[in-house]
């Protein structure tokens, strides 16, 4: 049985209380709920992934491949962390991991995953720099299926 974004969103919710509480948890909700927002503003080009996972993760796809663009993972110990997931050639990807070790502590290297903290995403610049980076993932995975069409 696949979930509904509400319930998805409730369940991460609940994941992250159990490793984050007070304000922080506050913060990270919001950092949540902005990831959220702007998918669903852009309806075109990103739709929720309703697929059965683990509670601590939360995805959204490309509508028409059904690729991931982005996922969110709570972890023990940890605050959760967004994931871009990138199919695009290796310059986009420098340009991306530049663009997340500009905002983030923890500096990415080669061969990492393309993930920043939701700590870091507290801070409005680098929260806009992703959602900037998001936009661009999708106007690029939408362009030749409307120039298809």
């Amino acid at each position: 049985m696949s979930r509904t974004l509400p319930a998805a969103r409730e369940a991460f919710i609940a994941a992250m209380k159990r490793e984050t509480s007070g304000t922080e948890l506050t913060r990270l909700v919001a950092v949540l709920d902005a990831l959220i927002k702007w998918s669903v503003a852009h309806p075109q080009a990103v739709s929720f992934n309703p697929a059965d996972s683990a509670s601590g993760v939360l995805a959204f796809q490309h509508v028409g491949t059904k690729s991931t663009i982005w996922s969110a993972r709570v972890a023990r110990g940890d605050a959760p962390k967004l994931e871009l997931h990138l199919p695009g050639a290796a310059e986009e990807r420098a340009r991306i991991m530049e663009t997340l070790n500009a905002h983030s502590r923890a500096a990415l290297v080669e061969k990492d995953r393309l993930r920043i903290g939701f700590g870091a995403l507290k801070n409005t610049a680098a929260l806009d720099a992703i959602t900037g980076l998001l936009g661009e993932m999708t106007t690029r995975n939408t362009a030749p299926m409307s120039a298809a069409s």
